[in-house]
């Protein structure tokens, strides 16, 4: 069974991911045999079940190579129970029972055989069905009450004495900001103009893009104070951004590049809100691409339910003329995720008190990780001379089943007349 990478092993709360090639459980029962002198067989008594054991093997490769010595010595360290995420049974208690190691020093990597036991019999229970796209909304939320609490901290750090009157005054997001206070100092004053330029110049920008009533911004209850109006001007713009990019739907690899290169006019703010500006895009990069993943998972189910049915008539004609959707491939995948992770870090590095970044961060992980499990690896091959598509299955061992997928995964304009480089399943 192949788990690239979806299995680590937690040992004094230090967690070592592993790069999996074959995980292998073993269930074995305790039977007592009770043999009796002149009796042919034995009586057998069921005495339970022996204690799980999980044989993975793993690669420790390139810069990765040394973590495989802190496992070693992390176990000389603990006495305690050790956690490993198991990929298929989720998450499993015991001990490490043995290591063994191959090393190659010139390639920089460790083959370890690691035999894992399971304290004590757990129940086996079915992973909860999770949508990434559901999973980010709520994360997303939580993340913009996290960003309201970030820009109160810092308003607090940088008034000090002088915020109680910016921070109490009860805001209305319909009418000007600035005439909404009173009673301020110099220093307080200085700081909610600056402000209230900041939000007058982001409610300027796309005007001609209304925010839907149904967004997922609609639903945020942002405070009705200077820290929920900046967070909710800031998150409405970001918006409509994100509504400008994601009408590329039919290359939604590029949905994320578009909006990454739009969002940095936006974050050329004055530098007490160009921090706010660049975290509340990130997470909203987050959400984009949760609904890209989730999308492209509903897509890629309905094409291997089609699989079944025969896209070729035995004369070679095509029997299902529709049009295939059009599937990621790891690579598009893996590239979204590179390019949302390096916003999230930009944004973990300005602020470490934001939790929520990170779970964005590990839900996006966690979620490609799963989808390069399930789809089969994509190499490219040249076609020299003119081929139909089924014959090109033929060739590299695919059945016609693979046909709508492999168009899903390629730009062909007829399925017949085929040459140049073609992406194919690898078998």
């Amino acid at each position: 069974m192949a788990a690239d990478g979806n299995t680590y092993i937690t040992i004094l709360d230090q967690r070592f991911t592993l790069e999996t090639e074959t995980v292998e459980d073993s269930f074995e029962a305790s039977i007592a045999r009770h043999e009796f002198p002149y009796r042919d067989g034995a009586l057998l008594e069921d005495m339970g079940q022996k204690a799980r054991t999980v044989r993975i093997r793993c690669y420790f490769l390139n810069e990765n190579y040394d973590a495989h010595k802190d496992l070693v010595n992390y176990l000389a360290l603990s006495d305690d129970l050790h956690e490993l995420q198991h990929p298929q049974y989720g998450l499993i208690k015991g001990k490490i029972e043995s290591i063994v190691a191959r090393h190659d020093d010139r390639l920089q990597t460790a083959e370890i055989d690691l035999t894992f036991v399971e304290n004590l019999r757990g129940l086996i229970e079915p992973e909860p069905a999770t949508s990434v796209a559901a999973d980010m909304e709520d994360a997303f939320v939580s993340g913009q009450k996290e960003l309201e609490d970030e820009i109160r901290a810092d308003m607090e750090e940088a008034l000090g004495s002088d915020v109680g009157g910016v921070l109490d005054t009860v805001l209305d997001a319909g009418q000007d900001l600035f005439g909404q206070f009173s009673d301020l100092t110099a220093k307080a004053q200085a700081y909610v103009r600056e402000a209230d330029t900041f939000c007058k110049e982001m409610a300027a920008k796309l005007t001609e893009i209304e925010n839907p009533a149904n967004g997922v911004i609609a639903v945020i209850d942002y405070a009705a104070n200077l820290p929920g109006y900046v967070a909710g001007t800031i998150a409405r713009t970001i918006e409509r951004y994100a509504i400008l990019a994601e009408s590329v739907v039919a290359f939604p690899d590029r949905v994320i590049d578009n909006f990454d290169r739009a969002v940095e006019e936006i974050e050329d703010a004055p530098d007490a809100f160009n921090k706010y500006a660049k975290i509340s895009s990130s997470q909203r990069a987050a959400h984009m691409a949760s609904k890209i993943f989730g999308a492209d998972r509903d897509r890629a189910a309905r094409q291997t339910g089609a699989q079944g049915a025969a896209s070729f008539s035995p004369l070679g004609r095509r029997v299902n003329p529709s049009t295939p959707e059009r599937v990621m491939t790891v690579n598009e995948m893996e590239q979204t995720l590179a390019t949302v992770r390096t916003r999230l870090q930009a944004a973990v590095d300005l602020s470490r008190d934001m939790p929520g970044l990170k779970k964005m961060a590990e839900t996006l992980t966690d979620h490609v990780r799963q989808m390069k499990l399930e789809r089969p690896k994509v190499v490219t091959v040249a076609v020299d001379n003119c081929l139909p598509l089924h014959l090109i299955c033929l060739k590299y061992g695919l059945t016609t089943a693979d046909t709508e997928q492999l168009l899903g995964v390629n730009t062909i304009r007829h399925p017949s007349f085929i040459t140049g480089e073609v992406n194919v399943y690898a078998r």
